[in-house]
């Protein structure tokens, strides 16, 4: 089979239908919210996470990594999977005028549920780099552009309850709870990492025939992208630990400081204050007229002429 140039960019238009969805979809969601929910941030975070998807997707990296180098497949993946997904939910508005059938609201609560999520996004990861279906991607466009969109939906169901972008259609994590969940989502992606590093044979034979770039042995290339696996590609999950570790601690800081029940007001000083002399001794009425209760005295009647001689007379 012909290889592509390592330098040509990878026109497919399955990808770059999928981006402009992405996007679409994004700015779609941001016209039904309110100004104040659609600010400067949000839309510098879908520009990025737009560029990003492209570079990865569209550009000689995708040329590269489908062709040539494992260890830019994993580079590939790493913003596909880690770095797009989050940049995409925090470009979307808090609380968009949207209403959804009964059925799809169900379906996308069970989705971003936290245990849902992370048994996706692990398992597509590890299915399609299992030595069969990857070799068959890499020889087949289409099969490797429905691996691609596969593992972006994976992880955006799997960023979900991290980010919680929209107001939360289930109950949201915890701060602690999500530490938890980003935890357990680093342990299969290190063990896999391993393997794919310390492996004595290469894993994906279609690499092997590929001619070599930057003189980079098949087996190097293979330990290189086991490390990406590893290390690389949790980075983001890492800054995101951190965000919310944080956080939490900020937030069990000011628990602290407003003094147990104080409602948010901060802490409460016991300081007298000055009171002026008499009160609470003066009459009520008192107290009325220094305050400026009165209300005026009701006019008196009109006095009415009688007519003499009408009426009984006197007994």
């Amino acid at each position: 089979m012909d290889l592509p140039v390592p330098s040509a960019f990878n026109v497919d238009p399955i990808l770059g239908a999928c981006i402009a969805a992405a996007v679409g979809l994004v700015v779609w969601l941001m016209s039904r919210a309110s100004p104040n929910n659609r600010g400067a941030q949000r839309w510098a975070a879908l520009l990025a996470g737009g560029s990003l998807l492209a570079i990865a997707w569209l550009t000689p990296l995708a040329t590269v990594a489908q062709h040539y180098l494992l260890t830019a497949h994993l580079m590939q993946i790493t913003l596909v999977m880690a770095v797009v997904p989050p940049l995409l939910l925090l470009s979307l508005p808090r609380y968009p005028r949207v209403a959804l059938p009964r059925t799809l609201g169900v379906l996308l609560r069970a989705s971003i549920h936290p245990v849902t999520a992370v048994l996706a996004v692990n398992a597509a990861f590890f299915v399609w780099h299992l030595t069969g279906p990857y070799d068959a991607a890499i020889t087949n466009a289409w099969l490797y552009s429905l691996e691609q969109v596969s593992l972006l939906v994976a992880s955006i169901m799997f960023w979900w309850p991290i980010i919680t972008p929209l107001s939360p259609p289930v109950r949201a994590m915890s701060a602690f709870g999500k530490l938890g969940y980003i935890l357990l989502a680093t342990i299969p992606q290190t063990f896999g990492g391993l393997i794919v590093a310390l492996a004595h044979h290469p894993l994906y034979p279609a690499y092997g025939h590929a001619p070599r770039l930057f003189a980079m042995s098949v087996m190097t290339d293979q330990e290189l992208a086991g490390v990406c696996i590893a290390l690389v590609s949790k980075i983001s999950l890492f800054v995101a630990f951190f965000v919310i570790f944080l956080r939490a601690l900020q937030g069990t800081s000011a628990e602290s400081d407003e003094g147990g029940g104080g409602g948010g007001r901060g802490p409460q000083r016991d300081s007298p204050r000055p009171v002026h002399p008499g009160a609470g001794i003066s009459p009520r009425w008192l107290d009325d007229i220094e305050a400026g209760r009165t209300v005026p005295e009701p006019a008196a009647a009109p006095r009415v002429r009688v007519p003499a001689g009408s009426g009984s007379a006197p007994g």
